[in-house]
């Protein structure tokens, strides 16, 4: 099987060679005229000092200031002309680069495709990345798990700021409650990174970057409403007063759900970004985000194959804060010291409710749970230029997690005393881990490399050391760029796998990974892009349910969290881009995955893991419609997830249906400018165009056709 998705990635190889060698004798004229043109070539391969400094000064803010450095950064010193645009990306390197100079697999959700969409939360956002795939268990702000090529939600870290966030107790986390609201960008890194963010990137990276504040105090009201009583109001402001720029925003929505009872949600968001300018060597910038979210859990009883629960309830209350500074010593040294402090609280109450009391036993029961799960952290981190093109990178990471864990279950049957099970745990855990990178430009920049490696240690299970290197090769000139690159990583056992009553083990070794990538990306002009992935991973020591022979002390479930597995994935991405006409944009992307997985038990293998996945984007934008300054933007989006493995509710394991969607958004924004009135916009915005009747888990059907409209203001 690797070799069959091999030979189709080196098909698709060739093919893009063989047209890259007609485009490249068609040019050669014009690629000798360009190589005439010494200062223009100089500055496309080499950066200026200047660049370097300013490319240094973002990267050690990469955690929290990545929006800032790669905004400032001299995107001049590294045009390419054959590129349509020049990104600049932070996460994968930790250091500003182009992302056509790296060696990983990388992708970038920016603003602009947000705002286009219309799209008000991440997972949807997600949904259009190659290899990324979004499971939600139903209704909007019911959970959504989020896993790149294959991984599971608990093997891909979650940053916000360059702050992890994974839940210490699952491992994983709940992307459903978080908005798109002062929003820069979505980074994307596809691939174990553990080299440069420890535990839990096995699978890739995603990070969440605000908007820098800047210019004249700018204000934006949001006003949209729905079907089934669904609302989202948004409030988004930015700015720069002297040394001090400000963005945020606050945010509302809620519905009552697409069930006949009990699958209303509702989610109140805040967000707040300082930065202070010091002096020009020095930058304070703060950060903080807040979310509370509560949700009904039509599903709750669906595992009893009861009705579902009318008094199951969930509530979520999130916070993150986070403070830095960053510091220029000179022209070459560049050091960040950062602090922060992340809160995740989950209570859940289930009522007994009537419908109970028509299972075979006529029993009621009842249950309450609080999870509060804390993190708190530090990072020390400097980027050393020796020369330009030659860059280090150096950094020391401390984080601090506690979980206390709470769950009481009441069982009511006739004739009986009540029953309770109360459980109880509560864990601590500190990590420490130093880290390296080396970056070289060699040969005029037409090789990068990138090699690091990164220490952790904890206080569980040790040491673990995971090396990783890239190799890219940009050839500007052409439109060509290939890349290499192989990096190891690894999992530490959450919480509840080590110590959950009846389950945990505390004897988990963690998860350890080890990742092969190639590709190389053709741009043909301005107008056509195509990029091709080909990806192998193995994991070995997967956490899985290990059966056991039952004990009322030592197994009381029958089974124990064990290292008993592994898992081999590989497969292909394929990543056109088309602009075949002004103001229209197609692009898309298919990923082909292939898992196979070793263990103790036949029963035991990966789920919700489509083998087949696509999505495919159409935008056009078109001004002067009606007068001279207004703007007409619609999109069509398109999601299809393939057949996979997945539980049914009677807890065994079949193939779940393939699924498509076709979601739609249109804007006009009018242009009119009236005293303190900037601009005013006209928007909607429907999912589920087709009215797909599907679930993306057993269990949970997801929401109908629905639709938000309403209009937005810009002061």
């Amino acid at each position: 099987m690797v070799r069959k998705y091999f030979r189709l990635f080196i098909l698709t190889v060739v093919i893009a060679a063989a047209i890259s060698t007609r485009a490249i004798a068609g040019d050669a004229s014009q690629s000798v005229a360009a190589e005439g043109k010494t200062s223009s070539t100089a500055s496309m391969r080499a950066p200026s000092p200047t660049s370097v400094k300013a490319t240094a000064r973002g990267s050690a803010a990469a955690r929290g200031s990545q929006t800032a450095a790669a905004t400032r950064h001299s995107t001049a010193n590294h045009a390419q002309a054959r590129l349509p645009r020049m990104v600049i990306v932070v996460t994968a390197t930790r250091m500003a680069t182009p992302i056509s100079e790296i060696g990983t697999a990388v992708s970038v959700v920016s603003s602009k495709q947000i705002q286009s969409q219309e799209i008000r939360d991440v997972p949807t956002a997600l949904r259009e990345v190659p290899g990324v795939e979004v499971t939600q268990s139903g209704s909007p702000g019911t959970i959504a798990d989020v896993s790149i090529r294959g991984a599971t939600p608990a093997q891909t870290l979650i940053m916000i700021d360059g702050v992890p966030v994974n839940d210490s107790a699952t491992g994983s986390f709940d992307m459903s409650r978080l908005t798109t609201d002062d929003l820069d960008r979505v980074e994307v890194v596809r691939g174990a990174g553990g080299a440069l963010y420890g535990s839990q990137a096995i699978g890739g990276v995603i990070n969440l970057i605000s908007r820098e504040g800047s210019g004249a105090p700018k204000f934006t009201l949001l006003s949209l409403g729905g079907n089934r009583a669904s609302q989202n109001q948004a409030l988004n402001f930015d700015g720069a007063e002297g040394k001090l720029a400000y963005s945020g925003a606050v945010s509302y929505f809620s519905t009552s759900g697409y069930r006949i009872r009990n699958d209303s949600s509702d989610n109140l968001s805040g967000a707040l970004r300082l930065d202070y300018h010091l002096d020009e060597n020095t930058v304070i910038r703060g950060f903080a985000r807040y979310t509370r979210a509560n949700v009904s859990l039509a599903n709750y009883s669906i595992y009893s194959g009861i009705a579902n629960n009318p008094n199951a309830h969930q509530r979520n209350e999130f916070m993150l804060y986070k403070g830095e500074i960053d510091r220029k010593f000179g022209d070459r040294l560049v050091a960040n010291l950062s602090g922060y402090f992340v809160r995740d609280e989950l209570r859940l109450n289930a009522l007994p409710f009537l419908e109970q009391a028509r299972v075979p036993f006529g029993s009621l029961t009842s249950e309450s749970d609080h999870i509060p799960d804390e993190t708190r952290g530090a990072n020390l981190e400097a980027i050393y230029t020796w020369v330009p093109g030659i860059r280090s990178l150096a950094g020391f990471d401390f984080k601090d997690r506690w979980v206390h864990s709470q769950s009481d279950f009441f069982f009511f049957a006739p004739h009986t005393p009540p029953t309770q099970f109360l459980t109880i745990f509560n864990a601590r855990r500190q990590e420490y881990a130093g880290y390296v990178e080396q970056e070289a430009r060699l040969f005029d920049g037409h090789l990068i490399g990138t090699a690091g490696f990164r220490v952790d240690g904890n206080s569980q299970f040790g040491e673990e050391v995971s090396p990783a290197w890239s190799v890219a090769i940009p050839m500007p000139q052409y439109g060509l760029t290939l890349r290499g690159s192989y990096s190891e990583g690894f999992r530490a056992p959450s919480f509840d796998e080590l110590y959950f009553p009846g389950f945990g083990n505390p004897r988990l070794s963690p998860e350890i990974s080890s990742e092969w990538d190639g590709g190389i990306t053709k741009t043909f002009g301005e107008r056509v892009e195509f990029t091709a992935n080909y990806f192998s991973r193995r994991v070995h020591n997967l956490i899985v349910a290990v059966p056991c022979a039952f004990n009322p002390t030592s197994c009381p479930d029958g089974a124990l969290a064990g290292n008993a597995g592994r898992v081999d994935t590989q497969g292909v991405e394929l990543i056109p881009s088309v602009h075949p006409l002004r103001g229209l944009t197609l692009s898309g992307n298919v990923t082909i995955l292939d898992e196979t997985h070793v263990s103790i038990s036949p029963t035991i293998r990966p789920t919700r893991v489509p083998k087949y996945s696509a999505a495919a984007l159409a935008e056009y934008t078109r001004g002067e419609i009606f007068r001279g300054g207004d703007r007409f933007t619609t999109t069509l989006a398109y999601t299809f997830a393939g057949d996979r493995d997945d539980i049914t509710t009677a807890g065994s394991i079949t193939s779940h249906d393939a699924y498509d969607l076709l979601d739609f958004s249109a804007a006009y924004s009018a242009g009119i400018r009236w005293g303190v009135l900037r601009d005013e916009s006209a928007i909607a915005r429907v999912q589920n165009v087709l009215d797909r009747n599907y679930s993306q888990a057993f269990g949970f059907r997801a929401p109908p056709v629905n639709f938000l409209a309403g209009l937005k203001l810009e002061f």
